[in-house]
């Protein structure tokens, strides 16, 4: 009977149940039943699942005697990901207004079950977040708050997203994904629960290690410093007090918006236009080297 009643506790995906299919997932405690030839033109996984039959199996593991396949993944992800390859409006190219967790599942599942244009198009929304030129990067991090991708504050996020591109392959999303993660503080890293323990011993050692560097690099990109309020300083009670809350943050670590965040931008509006004309080169230098050393 396809107008089936599950056991309470189970649920099924309602618009993503056709009564006449014949492929039935469960994820967790969630079912899907959906036609094993759409799926197996978009996935070589599928494609090759469908066309082995399915080998007999007892009552309680079948629907209208069609074999239940467990997916080994999350329910919710399971669920975005069949959307997106069952509604083409679900899941649109970037600039289309997209949910971080949505980005994510599709990524990892397109990736496992061999999806290639939700894969590229899931790839194409991290990257918008992730640039590998440091003026794009510096950019997206002022925009970031209305970027298109709705991207949770916090370690948790960018931790998944360490996880994640190292999961796929992404790599060149590796280093903005390591810096991310970096500017938070140990503790907070290792407070993280779930997504912290997710990372490999090696990730987290790289994390462990590139944190203090970080910590080293804030005082060579904001060493200008030093040489400020200058001779022709044209406000030096201004200049100087700008400079003391500047080396403060960095010897504290406990600036609101700097923290550990080797690329922050100093406040220059708070330099006159002398000592910010001096402090702007050397500030962009060595933002350059420490992001590619060469």
């Amino acid at each position: 009977m396809s107008d089936i009643n599950l056991p309470t506790g189970l649920r099924r995906v309602e618009d993503l149940w056709f009564p006449d299919a014949d492929l039935i997932f469960r994820a967790e405690d969630t079912f899907f039943r959906l036609y094993g030839n759409f799926l197996g033109a978009r996935s070589s996984v599928f494609r090759d699942m469908v066309a082995f039959p399915q080998p007999p199996v007892a009552d309680g593991d079948s629907i209208d005697g069609i074999p239940i396949v467990r997916l080994h993944d999350s329910a919710a992800e399971v669920e975005v990901f069949l959307r997106a390859v069952f509604d083409s409006s679900f899941f649109m190219p970037p600039p289309a207004p997209v949910d971080f967790a949505t980005v994510i599942g599709v990524l990892r599942l397109a990736h496992k079950y061999d999806v290639r244009y939700l894969f590229r198009r899931a790839l194409s929304h991290l990257d918008s977040l992730h640039p590998t030129d440091l003026p794009v990067f510096l950019e997206t991090a002022s925009i970031f708050a209305k970027h298109h991708v709705h991207y949770p504050p916090g370690i948790v996020t960018d931790l998944i997203v360490l996880r994640v591109a190292s999961e796929v392959g992404a790599i060149w999303i590796l280093p903005t994904a390591y810096y991310n993660v970096c500017t938070y503080t140990i503790p907070e890293m290792l407070a993280a629960g779930e997504p912290w323990r997710t990372l490999g011993p090696h990730e987290q050692q790289i994390c462990l290690t590139f944190y203090p560097e970080m910590i080293r690099a804030m005082a060579s990109i904001h060493g200008y410093l030093n040489f400020i309020p200058q001779e022709s300083c044209l406000s030096t009670q201004s200049c100087a007090v700008t400079v003391s809350e500047a080396r403060g943050v960095m010897l504290n670590g406990i600036a609101d918006s700097w923290g550990s965040d080797s690329l922050s931008e100093l406040p220059f509006d708070g330099l006159c236009s002398q000592c910010s004309s001096i402090a702007q080169d050397p500030h962009a230098a060595a933002q350059e080297q420490f992001w590619d050393p060469g």
